[in-house]
Order: structure tokens, then sequence, then C-alpha cells
């Protein structure tokens, strides 16, 4: 069986973050169970979000007649990539939601806004031609059913595994020198739904009580200007440690092998592969309690009330103040890290694939048509496309 992957997203982790991994994973072990699979994916640069937003809708545009897809026996489109696919004429599709675009508007200002706007229209327009979508978490789901209006049972929820990647093969032989300060870390895109500038917030209460504490930010993104400028504010720029995307892998193990705390205070996960690498990592966690954290750390993490410094400093507090619970809450994060194992992950595809398929062939039996259904109150996707183009190119 041939299956077609198609993504616009970038599928190395620097650009794509979360889901690259999840990319990745799925293409190796689909790939490992025999099927043969091709991955379309452009790797548009991503500097300017407003210019790759444009080429991810173009790129859509012209999938339509890209052979590649016609031919597969299965395709499966990352986010709203597959939209524009004619439904009288294209493959069984699946599609597989990662950021809910709809979910993440209400964090976005402009220019980056109106770009988000656009793609959770398209989001919604790929979820209600799919044959089946994928989420990984029922928080996600619920969302895509109340923004999307899409039927729940035509959506799956298989919870992300990942690959091992290199710098977590590093970890375990890296030496832990012990710190002479307590140290949070911090890991991930800066996007305002990530609320890095609560955690500078919290640091700015704790920094009194813990004057050596520091804070290690891992990454980069559109928020990199506006963090700075809030930890200046806050006068908490000399407590925080700048690394931006660390390429090298023992520097990036380094990184974790060396942190007390992980702090990832996002009010906006579907999955969270962060939660999953701190889990594995056995590092003790504190989250927010808000999107997917909490059915996915459960009780291995402390989670603090969302967009409350206070609440995230007292969380913190605890775990800097008790290396006895530290302890305790790494052994739980560490155990909780098995139930989301890549090859379950992938065995819940597999039973996933050979469904769409099997209804797909019992239709063109029975001469079923794959009409279009459910569109939204709008132009033609195609058409909303290239007008949307012109519009936001006409801004400058």
């Amino acid at each position: 069986m041939r299956i077609v992957l198609v993504s616009s997203w970038p599928t190395d982790v620097i650009g794509g973050s979360g889901t690259a991994v999840y990319f990745n994973a799925l293409h190796d072990g689909l790939r490992d169970r025999g099927y043969e699979v091709e991955a379309i994916t452009p790797n548009f640069d991503i500097t300017d979000y407003v210019e790759v937003t444009l080429k991810r809708f173009l790129f859509n545009t012209e999938l339509r007649t890209d052979p590649r897809v016609l031919s597969a026996d299965l395709v499966f489109g990352f986010d709203y990539d597959g939209y524009g696919l004619d439904n009288a004429n294209r493959p069984p599709m699946i599609t597989t939601a990662h950021a809910v675009y709809g979910d993440v508007i209400r964090w976005e200002s402009e220019p980056a806004r109106t770009m988000v706007e656009a793609q959770a229209f398209f989001d919604r327009v790929a979820m209600q031609k799919a044959d089946r979508i994928t989420i990984g978490s029922q928080y996600a789901k619920e969302r895509l059913v109340t923004l999307y209006g899409l039927e729940a049972d035509k959506i799956e929820v298989i919870p992300h595994g990942m690959l091992q990647p290199g710098w977590l093969r590093l970890l375990r032989s890296e030496p832990r020198v012990e710190n002479d300060h307590p140290v949070i870390l911090s890991v991930g895109k800066m996007y305002p739904r990530k609320r890095t500038n609560i955690l500078l917030e919290a640091l700015a209460l704790l920094r009194n009580k813990y004057p050596t504490l520091e804070l290690r930010i891992v990454g980069d993104g559109l928020e990199w200007d506006r963090l700075h400028a809030v930890a200046d504010q806050l006068k908490v720029q000399d407590r925080v440690t700048w690394l931006g995307h660390i390429a090298d892998d023992r520097a990036f193990a380094r990184e974790w092998r060396q942190a007390d705390i992980l702090c990832h205070p996002s009010c906006q996960e579907t999955f969270g592969y962060v939660y999953l690498e701190a889990m594995t990592a056995g590092l003790p966690i504190v989250a927010a309690r808000a999107g997917a954290a909490p059915e996915v750390l459960d009780d291995a993490a402390l989670l603090a009330e969302p967009e409350n410094p206070q609440s995230l400093a007292e969380a913190l507090d605890r775990f800097l103040q008790d290396e006895v619970l530290r302890q305790r809450y790494a052994r739980r994060a560490e155990a909780r890290a098995g139930q989301f194992s890549h090859a379950r992950m992938i065995d819940q595809y597999v039973r996933l694939i050979e469904e769409v398929i099997a209804n797909a062939d019992s239709r063109r039996r029975e001469g079923a048509s794959l009409s279009p259904t459910g569109w939204p109150k709008a132009e033609s996707p195609l058409h909303f496309s290239f007008s949307a183009m012109r519009r936001m190119r006409g801004r400058g």
C-alpha cells in the first residue's frame, strides 16, 4: 500500500517543532510496518509568518493535480493540507490535526492573527472533507467539535509517541554536575499561546526568596523581542539565560541534565511533545492546567492555574524548596512516559488506515459518490485562497 504524507509545515524540528517530531514519528513508523511511504514536504522558510502562510495556501491549490497524490492509496494531510483536493477523484484521506488554528486565534495579534484566521478557515474545510481525523488529545477533539462543527465520531484520539531523538539518547551518558544555584528550564517555540511571559512574571515573584535562581530558555520565534522587553520591564533579565535554538544534541542534552525543573506554562497544546520529552528525561514538571496538559501529564506534574503568575510561582516554589518532592515527581514522570510509546501510536494508525481503506473499497463497490460535504458558508476554498492572497499581499 502506498501512503502519501502531505505537510506544508517544516518537517525539521528546528522549524517545525512538535508537528515535525510527530511527522517523522508517523513517517518512519508506517514505513517500518511495511507501507510504501512518500512525503510531499516543500519545507518553506518560516521566518516571515505572513509570507509562509501564503505560500502554504498556494501549495495546496497546486496539490489537487499532483500525480503523486492522485495515484496514492491513502493520503495523510497535516492540519489543513489537502483542503483543495477534489473529493470526487482523490484517494481516501486522513487529516491529522495539530495546531487547531481556530483555537489559537485568541492569543494572536496582527499581522499573524489574520493569517491564523485564514488557516482556521481551511482547517475546517480540510477536516470536513476528510474521511477521518486524528488528534492527540481529548481536549483537542472537543475543540474541533466546538469550533469547526465536526461530528465527534469522525475524530480519533491517538496520543502521540515519538522516535527517540539523538539528544535523549545522550542524556543518560551526560554526567550531571551539581548546580550551585537552582535552575528552571523552559523549552519551546516562542508563540503567544506558550505564555512564557507568565513564567517571567513568576520568576519576578520568586527572586527575593531565591536570589540565585536562574531561568534558562531554549527556543526562538515570534515572541523573542517582546519577551526580552518583558524581562527588562520586570527587572529579571539578569536571571534569564536566552539560549535560542540549540542544534547540537549534546549541548541540548546537557541543558536537560542540569535542570532542576522543567516549566511549560502554555495555555494551548493539542498534545505537547515537550511534556513527553520532560517525562522521558525524568524531570519534575510544572505546567498550566490548560489545553492537553492535565490529560497528558495526569499526576506526574504540578499544575498551576493558567494565566496566573502567582499560582505558577507557588508551584515552582514547592519544587524549589523540596528535593524529595522533586525526586518523587521525577519518578512519576518517567513512569508515565511509558504510556506514550511510538509502537502504540503506530498500532492505532495501522488499525485506522485499514478501516479507512476498507470503507473506501466498500463505497466503491456500492458505487457511492465521494461528493464534497459540509462546506462552510463562504467562497469555494480555491477561490477564497487566491482572493485572500491578493487582499493580504495588498496590505504590504
